[in-house]
């Protein structure tokens, strides 16, 4: 009798494996023995190089353990990468020792998380309205206003890249104490307030954060000449934010992220320069900011583009189901979608989980209307006893 008794799997980098990893460059030096040809050699060690840059984006260990009759008969590790090589550049070339050695600079960058998905559905997020941790700090410059025009700019961006259909719900706070978010919501990283704002607008994500930092400070005076005479640059402000990305079925958190930067204040102290304002992108600091919210956007919308499009079934008669999805989520009178059902899964502590049951059935969509859309099933739903807050899903 064979069984596995040992699986395990390590994600080696910076970031998770729900992060997107940005381009970098880096450089490496292959080696590899000189035992025959030089050109195989050179080979090679171009080879060796090249797997060498392509970790530097971070790699996947998966070992496995085959044990029979308590005896283990198969040991296996197996190391994989996602990156793309790009730009590559050769230093160096030279013969060390027996040893052919190449040195490269070559760009490197982590594939798409999902590269093969076809399923293009704009999912619908809806983008609350995010705290200030510290509210005295946005005074200078009158930059009270982030609260919403931060997730309004974000809202915005997302539009822009046309993967997801997002939503306006910047008047509404998630979180009573900013400082706390999101673990002052649930020990489990749940939030039901987002699961109660997805139902209200239709919403299948939602997307919320925290302001932490705006604190300004004044740069040490550097040289003779700055000393001596005086000189002040100006004030460098922090900006520090966290972004969190909640399922609208479950509140289960997907996403989490804290972004950091930080530039210079040139507006003067009287100005009410206001956030997101012509004034505001003027300075130093509106351009570092601009540069970590579009970061921040495009993390944000690669997160959601690896995951299913899913909609609530709002009511179920005969065979037709009528779903709630707009027209901007894409669907056309053809389109099939399989549907599922949602129950209440406890865990060991009695802490509820949403679990979806694959009904093996699909809906094939007739008509698409602005908030709506109307799907057939090939029998009556009470067959399946589908019913109202049931879901339809396309991978």
């Amino acid at each position: 009798m064979r069984r596995i008794c040992l699986s395990s799997c390590l994600l080696l980098g910076l970031f998770s494996a729900t992060d997107t990893l940005h381009a970098e460059v880096v450089q490496v030096t292959g080696r590899a023995p000189v035992e025959g040809a030089l050109s195989y050699a050179r080979e090679q060690a171009m080879e060796d190089a090249l797997h060498q840059a392509s970790l530097q984006a971070g790699a996947q260990i998966s070992g496995m353990q085959l044990m029979e009759k308590g005896v283990v008969s198969t040991d296996t590790v197996r190391l994989s990468t996602r990156s793309q090589i790009s730009d590559v550049e050769i230093l160096r070339e030279d013969t060390v020792d027996g040893m052919y050695e190449v040195t490269i600079r070559a760009d490197v960058d982590e594939a798409a998380l999902c590269p093969a998905s076809v399923q293009s559905y704009r999912k619908a997020v809806a983008v609350a309205g995010f705290g200030l941790a510290k509210p005295q700090q946005a005074t200078l410059g009158r930059l009270e206003n982030i609260e919403q025009g931060l997730p309004r700019w974000l809202a915005a961006e997302l539009n822009a890249g046309g993967g997801v259909h997002a939503l306006d719900a910047t008047r509404i706070s998630l979180y009573q104490d900013p400082r706390r978010a999101p673990s002052a919501e649930t020990a489990q990283q749940r939030l039901t307030t987002s699961v109660a704002l997805a139902t209200q607008l239709g919403a299948q994500y939602v997307v919320s954060g925290v302001v932490r930092d705006l604190a300004l400070h004044t740069p040490p005076k550097t040289g003779l000449v700055s000393r001596l005479a005086g000189f002040s640059q100006a004030p460098v402000r922090d900006f520090v934010m966290d972004v969190f990305v909640h399922d609208g079925l479950s509140g289960a958190m997907l996403f989490q992220r804290t972004y950091r930067t930080e530039g210079q204040w040139e507006a003067a102290r009287s100005e009410k320069t206001g956030f997101a304002t012509p004034q505001f992108w003027a300075t130093s600091y509106g351009s570092e900011v601009a540069d970590i919210l579009e970061r921040a956007a495009g993390d944000v919308d690669e997160m959601l583009r690896c995951q299913p499009f899913m909609a609530r079934i709002v009511r179920a008669r005969g065979n037709r189901l009528h779903i709630e999805a707009s027209a901007a989520a894409g669907l056309r009178p053809g389109d099939t979608l399989k549907v599922y059902r949602t129950g209440t899964l406890y865990n060991l502590d009695l802490e509820p989980r949403t679990e979806l049951t694959d009904m093996a059935a699909e809906a094939v969509v007739k008509q698409v209307q602005p908030q709506f859309v109307i799907a057939e099933l090939g029998g009556p739903a009470e067959r399946l006893a589908i019913q109202r807050d049931d879901m339809v899903i396309a991978w």
